[in-house]
């Protein structure tokens, strides 16, 4: 039993050297990281020359084939996407959608749930429960779309899965994956989107951009050999600049971001962390003429935006989060998607754009 247990330690080290690493990398700031990082680190620089990285690769795309890993990479690898017979898209008449001439307007509140996870109250932008997705330029006629998918797990996990899947069904759509599970904004000596994201784009000219981002955000981080706590003026000053410079980039050869807020989370502290991430998100986006705030809480949360674990998908009562209370499952990343997929997508005859889109539960 003993020699077994050896042989299993090695093999974990040996394959997983890379995990490791990247763990190590991803703890917070703190004497537990403090202490990984170097073991860690030792580890992987000792075992990379030995190339057993790619067996893990290859372990990663068999796992994607089960849907056991969210790595962009290994998914695209396992789930090449079959073409499906093309669908008409929806007219813009025809779409099921309530239609709302009036763009949603949100006021300057503090953050309401300070009490709650003991943060301050710094006055920032409120995003809206529910809000207006507003018109945009119809597909011109035998032109493409493509849809760039940024972000961390809250894309890789639902999301992207589902809009790679229902995607097909529309007709002059393409996507991009350009998302990466475990990252963020708040600690950009773990993963700098900065000099990652051009990187990933490569040569590519997405005209939009959809952001799911920020469920690794909430925690403190180290700038300038300063340690900013979450929360702290100094911290918000710093992710503030961090996220309107991100944004700023992925604009920059024209695109137009479509940015979808954080989902309400099952746990209290984890909610208020999120919702604070929310408004400084909403308070960047709301600022850029390029931008477009989708609000999720409707869709996948109660009427009020609160946390629910089940909700009706096509007339069944579904299962709309994960288990962890974080992530969403397909059907609740399903009922996110079939509201973006056909504003996307539609086109009319009659009319050079599309309607604006109320964004709310079924």
């Amino acid at each position: 039993m003993g020699v077994s247990l050896g042989v299993f330690v090695v093999l974990m080290l040996l394959l997983e050297s890379g995990g490791l690493y990247d763990w190590a990398q991803r703890l917070n700031i703190g004497p537990e990281r403090s202490v990984a990082l170097p073991v860690c680190t030792l580890l992987h620089r000792a075992l990379s020359p030995l190339r057993i990285e790619r067996e893990r690769e290859r372990a990663l795309v068999s796992l994607a084939r089960i849907g056991w890993s969210d790595d962009p990479v290994a998914l695209e690898a396992a789930n090449p996407v079959v073409p499906l017979p093309p669908v008409a898209t929806p007219p813009a008449a025809a779409m099921d959608t309530v239609i709302e001439s009036a763009k949603a307007r949100a006021e300057v509140v503090p953050h309401a749930v300070a009490s709650r996870a003991k943060l301050p109250a710094l006055p920032l932008l409120q995003p809206p429960v529910r809000n207006v997705l507003p018109p945009i330029p119809a597909i011109d006629a035998g032109e493409t779309r493509t849809i760039a998918l940024a972000g961390d797990s809250m894309m890789a996990v639902g999301l992207s899965p589902a809009m790679l899947r229902q995607g097909p069904r529309y007709k002059d759509l393409a996507f991009l994956n350009l998302f990466k599970s475990g990252t963020g904004l708040a600690r950009p000596d773990v993963f700098n989107w900065q000099l990652e994201y051009p990187a990933m784009l490569k040569e590519a000219h997405p005209d939009f951009i959809v952001v799911a981002m920020g469920a690794n955000d909430g925690q403190g981080f180290v700038e300038d050999g300063v340690v900013y706590p979450f929360g702290s003026a100094g911290w918000q000053r710093i992710y503030q600049q961090r996220v309107d410079a991100y944004l700023r980039m992925i604009e920059a050869h024209g695109a137009t971001v479509v940015w979808l807020g954080l989902p309400p989370m099952k746990d209290d502290e984890l909610d208020a962390r999120m919702e604070w991430i929310n408004r400084i998100d909403y308070s960047v986006v709301s600022a850029s003429p390029h931008a477009i705030w989708f609000s999720t809480a409707a869709v996948v949360g109660d009427g009020s935006g609160h946390f629910r674990d089940f909700g009706e998908v096509r007339g069944r009562t579904e299962r709309l989060r994960q288990s962890d209370g974080i992530h969403l499952s397909d059907d609740g990343a399903a009922l996110i998607v079939e509201k973006l997929l056909p504003w996307l997508a539609a086109q009319s005859a009659a009319s050079s754009s599309t309607p604006s889109v109320e964004v709310s539960a079924k």
